[in-house]
């Protein structure tokens, strides 16, 4: 039994680690999957179903919390180093005349480091309680004030807190079920420049700039169940479900530049609405032997519900940006073997499809198909400790944006927009679990 300064250490220590890091999107959209190392090393292949062996697969199925033996308490740290380059662009006006400023951004992509904290207590050996905290969604993008594109977007700033008190049962010996409260804290950051001359007279276009940053924030509830299923002994399959989480961001803009007092573009509140897909998830885990196991994971995500970003501003007019996501699907197989009662070394390989094509690609958010190649190994220090490592390279297709000003619809006054991006991820990993 633990005593309770030590108790109060451990979930203080994961509580503050869970939201201490900027994030960046490098799933699908603007999903963050990297919640567990163990479950990184197989590409997040058997996650759902356990397949890692430890309490960070609770994030894919509350129902892994059933796999707690006494208490658990696992802490993850990822270092994310995204690449999005911007090999080629250029902009011009529904006019036809070219739009002036920097055309090769570089970088716009920013490195992050994302934690993760799990805790497990069982109650009775059917029985389990714990929590889950974690940064599920997000992305940071910047191109600065001055690029050519500034009238679509300049810096995307989003960042999710998620704090689950999940609970599992065991129905049968051979089904456990799980569930959770998803209790949700976003805040978003979006800035951007308007072409205020434009809008008043086609003479000053370009000379009025003017930039608006947004920022605005929320707490949302949401849910997540799912069930473990061990038909035989190194068996098990897994099924999940995270629902959406619906946010009401409210907060303000602030306009500056050579118009930013008039009565047009005067400071004032915004509000508009976030809601983070749902998600089914399907895994399998299977012991071929006693030291080698094979396994799967199926994701589909609902970022359908993404059609637009709509600010809705006090006085101006709403500001909409067409999305048009499409719904995907991530798939990933992997492999686990245990060179040694303390050490396991696992790999695999996943394919996550980008949401959104290129006539609807926007630059806040140059995502594209991604396909995953991971390695990672886990020791086990001592009857209590276990630490695990992964590193994944993440290759992206190149990402196109060909956004159109025709006079009108949502795109009026921001310019034609044509931009080519070079893409690739590294994901460094390290976890500790502390087993009692």
């Amino acid at each position: 039994m633990l005593k309770t300064p030590l108790r109060t250490y451990l979930l203080a220590a994961t509580a503050v680690a869970a939201v201490a890091a900027p994030l960046s999107a490098h799933a699908a959209g603007y999903a963050l999957k990297e919640q567990s190392v163990s479950g990184q090393g197989t590409s997040y292949a058997g996650v759902t179903a356990g397949g890692n062996g430890d309490l960070s697969a609770m994030f894919f199925n509350p129902a892994a919390l059933g796999m707690v033996k006494n208490f658990e308490f696992v802490q993850t740290v990822t270092g994310i180093i995204p690449k999005s380059t911007v090999e080629s662009a250029s902009a011009t006006r529904v006019t036809g005349s070219r739009i002036t400023g920097n055309a090769s951004p570089g970088d716009i992509a920013q490195d992050a480091i994302l934690p993760s904290g799990y805790l497990g207590y069982a109650i009775t050996p059917d029985l389990k309680v714990g929590l889950a905290m974690n940064g599920p969604w997000g992305l940071v993008t910047d191109y600065g004030n001055n690029w050519i594109g500034r009238y679509h977007g300049v810096r995307s700033d989003l960042r999710t807190y998620n704090f689950t008190p999940t609970v599992s049962y065991r129905v049968h010996p051979t089904l456990t079920l799980g569930a959770g409260l998803q209790i949700q804290y976003a805040k978003a950051k979006l800035s951007s420049v308007v072409d205020a001359g434009l809008l008043a007279s086609p003479a000053l276009a370009g000379r009025l700039d003017t930039t608006v940053d947004l920022k605005g924030d929320a707490w949302g509830v949401g849910a997540t169940a799912g069930l473990m299923y061990e038909p035989m002994q190194g068996t098990r399959v897994g099924l999940s479900y995270r629902s959406a989480v619906k946010h009401k961001l409210k907060g303000d803009a602030d306009f500056s530049g050579p118009t930013a007092t008039a009565t047009t573009f005067r400071d004032q509140g915004i509000s508009s609405k976030l809601v983070t897909p749902d998600s089914v998830n399907f895994g399998v885990y299977h012991e071929l032997t006693d030291r080698w196991s094979v396994m799967g994971d199926v994701q589909w995500t609902n970022w359908s519900k993404f059609y637009e970003l709509n600010i809705d501003f006090d006085t101006l007019a709403n500001s909409v940006t067409e999305e048009r996501w499409k719904d995907t699907w991530f798939v990933a197989l992997g492999t686990a073997y245990k060179v040694s009662d303390a050490l396991t070394v696992r790999g695999g390989v996943a394919f996550d499809k980008g949401s959104v094509g290129t006539e609807h690609r926007t630059p806040r958010i140059p995502e594209q198909d991604r396909y995953w190649l991971s390695i990672g190994a886990g020791y086990k220090v001592t009857e209590w400790l276990q630490l695990d490592a992964a590193y994944s390279h993440v290759f992206v297709r190149d990402a196109e944006v060909a956004l159109r000003d025709t006079g009108t619809g949502t795109n009026r006054g921001r310019g034609n927009l044509n931009v080519k991006y070079e893409n690739s991820i590294d994901i460094i990993g390290v976890q500790a679990r502390l087993t009692f």
